[in-house]
């Protein structure tokens, strides 16, 4: 499968489903499910089915490192 120029000059990388997405992130389709329907991983419905890219999750693992790495400098500075 290629990859997906959104025309934005950004590629999203593989169109993906949940359940792939489940893999990359070590996580349930549940888990994954909600994190899309809480706005925290980006995706799009496909009639019944909802689909991501990879790009998405790498974005939403290096958003979880950032956030992640401040609440760690934050409780080292106490």
């Amino acid at each position: 499968m290629e990859n997906v120029n959104t025309g934005e000059g950004e590629e999203e990388g593989r169109v993906i489903t949940l359940s792939e997405a489940g893999e990359i992130l070590h996580a349930s389709y549940a888990t994954v499910l909600r994190l899309v329907t809480n706005g925290e991983l980006k995706a799009f419905r496909i009639r019944n089915s909802w689909r991501t890219s990879t790009t998405a999750c790498e974005r939403f693992i290096d958003e979880q490192f950032k956030r992640q790495a401040v609440i760690c400098r934050s409780t080292e500075a106490r």
